[in-house]
């Protein structure tokens, strides 16, 4: 059975809704700062895997705040599966902190294929839902560069990132 399947399976009292009132403020903002400085180019893909999943938590958080998710395609689509897989993939997250990575990428995923579909004129005026567009709050993308950060708090030896060649982003 694959971790996700367990996680489906489990009953969590962990909720989207619980995650995305609660205030949340950065704890590793340093470590993150060092990340973006030393591991993210000004453009293109990371060489350093903390860079590029941090560069895509970027790339989701300014889609959706400052173009509404209007641009969203199969890249961002990509960089929801791949931070979630990545982070989830490390053993030292609990299962609660998984859990809460697999619900705010889903989440995130979930809000930009809903606003593909509408700039697809594939949801009519009358079915359009603001809230399912883009989510433009900052804390769940802050959640996620925090598991980032911690990341780089429990393990600060740089990953190597193989860039993928399909990604335009």
């Amino acid at each position: 059975m694959k971790f996700f399947d367990k996680l489906r399976k489990s009953k969590s009292a962990i909720t989207l809704e619980q995650i995305m009132h609660e205030p949340y403020e950065q704890k590793y903002y340093n470590e993150c700062k060092f990340i973006w400085k030393n591991f993210v180019p000004e453009s293109g893909q990371a060489e350093v895997l903390q860079g590029e999943l941090l560069r895509e938590i970027e790339k989701l958080r300014y889609e959706a705040q400052n173009n509404g998710n209007d641009n969203w395609d199969s890249d961002f689509a990509y960089f929801c599966d791949f931070i979630r897989e990545t982070l989830c993939g490390k053993d030292f997250y609990s299962a609660e902190e998984k859990i809460k990575i697999k619900l705010i990428t889903e989440h995130l995923k979930s809000c930009g294929e809903y606003a593909q579909k509408l700039y697809n004129e594939e949801i009519s005026d009358h079915e359009f839902d603001v809230m399912k567009i883009a989510y433009t709050d900052d804390n769940l993308y802050d959640i996620l560069a925090d598991a980032v950060g911690f990341w780089q708090f429990k393990n600060p030896e740089p990953v190597p990132f193989k860039q993928n060649v399909n990604i335009k982003r």
